[in-house]
């Protein structure tokens, strides 16, 4: 009986080496295989290594961000057995963007380029050339009280339709000066500007001007660029 179960034990031993042999043949049978088939010459020399990139399941859709928050009080009650609570619930859901925004780029992402654009929007009034349009006008009165002020609205119409050349220094001050480049003074000189370079006839437009006036402005103008 002891021999017997040393010789079953003995025999299982060898089909175990066996199957783990023919096991191995496969897996090198498979290898060859695999080489040829992938091989450019079709041998079973296998030079060239296989590889595959990983694979990741990206999902598109963005999901849903919750916020929730609550507070819960006892109410009071006669049963001492029993127990009532209220509960006080806040809850907020929204979309996340698609682009993480961070703190450091608060004015470079698209999700706050309205609001950044709209500061800058928000100009303020230049009083420095407001001042130099009153102190124009005050000069102008003086010479003609009733169209100093309409002649210094067709000057700005005339210099906004046909700037002076920036032949000297004279005539870059008058192009500078008396063409707001940005809208934040009154309306009356933007409708010049604007009108100037619209090509409206500025003649017209303000005619109220003196013809006097005009010729000395004119004049005075010719001698100076």
């Amino acid at each position: 009986m002891h021999a017997a179960s040393k010789q079953l034990v003995a025999f299982r031993f060898r089909l175990a080496q066996m199957l783990l042999l023919m096991l191995l043949l496969l897996l090198l049978l498979m290898a060859v295989a695999s080489c040829s088939l992938f091989t450019p010459a079709g041998n079973a020399t296998c030079n060239h290594r296989l590889s595959r990139s990983r694979r990741v399941a990206i999902f598109n859709g963005q999901g849903v961000l919750k916020f929730v928050c609550g507070i819960a009080f006892p109410v009071p009650q006669q049963d001492t057995v029993l127990s009532v609570w209220g509960f006080i619930n806040y809850q907020n859901q929204f979309t996340p963007p698609p682009v993480p925004v961070y703190w450091w780029s608060f004015w470079n992402t698209s999700s706050f380029e309205s609001v950044a654009r709209d500061i800058h929007t928000q100009l303020g009034h230049d009083e420095t050339r407001t001042w130099l349009y009153d102190v124009i006008e005050t000069g102008l009165e003086q010479l003609d009280a009733e169209s100093g002020a309409v002649c210094l609205l067709r000057s700005i119409c005339e210099i906004s339709q046909r700037p002076f050349q920036p032949s000297n220094l004279f005539s870059e001050l008058l192009n500078a000066v008396l063409v707001p480049p940005l809208d934040n003074v009154a309306g009356k000189y933007l409708h010049a500007r604007d009108g100037g370079r619209a090509g409206a006839d500025c003649r017209r437009t303000y005619s109220d001007c003196s013809h006097k006036l005009w010729r000395h402005l004119s004049h005075a103008a010719r001698i100076t660029l």
